[in-house]
């Protein structure tokens, strides 16, 4: 090792263009059916390493969002240690310093593209080729995770790790993003779903066959999230941003995750930019964005 490497990796946030939950399995984990994108709405996570002339491991976090956790209870935390632990690595001082701008709890998967961008930080400075194992590594920590480490668009089957690559949209797309005050917690809202009555499953094969033709004008009657169905009658902000972004030109609007974060799809930049102001008017953190390739 040398004495001091670092690396610095933009980590992107992700929206599901379909999201169906069709089970709990024994793991405790959910089997999904979903399509997720990378936006260009990004986190920087910087990582550095320096050897310590010993045989124990030290890392630290530190974080410009002071409400996040900075020990083990944080994900990006958790996957230094796991990259340490998998690869044998001993005597290693570890800095990770997260520029957050992915809003936290918003169905977004801030925590996940953390997460991942340590993990290619780690394997870019140590030299780990083997990318197979480092996606299962990934997964280990979060089912979000190996979709983060690869971006661009893909179909989702398991718990989210088995990755199916989809054509992307393309940058004439504008994407506007906007969470209102409220948050979700995960865990509650995959209780809520398993509460749920036995219901029809939607499939995601016609959305994926239509981004394949890029046919991206057929979405609006594709495009579904079933933590949707709970969400949008519990917190009013869900609904009201979506009406906003349709009435300012939105093909296509929808809650994305487990919420409230809402985005829409817009083919004219500006209408985009206008829907974000009058969402920002309302109180909203909002984002203008480009899909990521």
């Amino acid at each position: 090792m040398e004495k001091k490497m670092f690396q610095k990796i933009r980590c992107p946030a992700k929206i599901n263009l379909f999201l169906e939950v069709l089970g709990k399995r024994e793991d405790g984990y959910h089997e999904l059916d979903t399509v997720m994108h990378g936006i260009d709405l990004c986190d920087t996570v910087g990582v550095e390493v320096n050897a310590n002339g010993g045989r124990d491991n030290r890392i630290a976090l530190t974080c410009t969002d002071p409400s996040l956790p900075t020990d083990g209870c944080n994900i990006a935390f958790r996957a230094a240690d796991a990259f340490l632990r998998r690869y044998r690595i001993t005597g290693a001082d570890i800095g990770i310093h997260i520029e957050k701008r992915i809003p936290v709890a918003a169905g977004l998967a801030g925590g996940s593209a953390d997460c991942a961008g340590v993990l290619i930080a780690l394997a870019d400075l140590f030299g780990i080729t083997d990318r197979e194992d480092l996606l299962m590594l990934g997964a280990s920590l979060g089912a979000d995770v190996p979709f983060c480490m690869t971006c661009g668009c893909a179909k989702a089957s398991g718990i989210g790790d088995i990755l199916e690559r989809v054509r992307p949209l393309t940058p004439e797309w504008t994407l506007a993003v906007a969470k209102g005050g409220e948050t979700v917690s995960t865990a509650q809202a995959y209780a809520e779903i398993d509460s749920l009555p036995e219901r029809e499953y939607r499939s995601s094969e016609r959305l994926v066959s239509s981004l394949g033709n890029g046919d991206v004008c057929s979405l609006p009657d594709l495009m579904f999230n079933r933590f949707e169905e709970i969400y949008e009658k519990k917190i009013p902000q869900i609904a009201r941003a979506k009406h906003i972004m349709l009435r300012c030109g939105a093909i296509a609007a929808m809650m994305s995750g487990s919420g409230p974060s809402v985005f829409g799809i817009f083919a004219d930049y500006e209408e985009a930019e206008r829907a974000c102001s009058v969402l920002s008017e309302e109180g909203c953190l909002t984002f203008v964005c480009l899909p990521v390739m």
